[in-house]
């Protein structure tokens, strides 16, 4: 799957879309990059990938 990754900033919450303005929350997914799982977000709106720097 070929998707462009887009870095945030946590600030006290991340529920608005940052590109699209969608204001209800996220989708989650998670990426292996070697010994590390991130945990990404996916706007349901516009379906771009944010990473708030998030790993589990």
């Amino acid at each position: 799957m070929d998707f462009e990754i887009n870095k945030v900033t946590m600030d006290e919450e991340f529920k608005i879309c940052p590109l699209c303005g969608y204001k209800d929350g996220f989708h989650s997914m998670f990426k292996k990059e070697g010994d590390v799982t991130k945990w990404l977000f996916i706007c349901p709106s516009c379906h771009r990938v944010f990473d708030a720097g998030f790993t589990v």
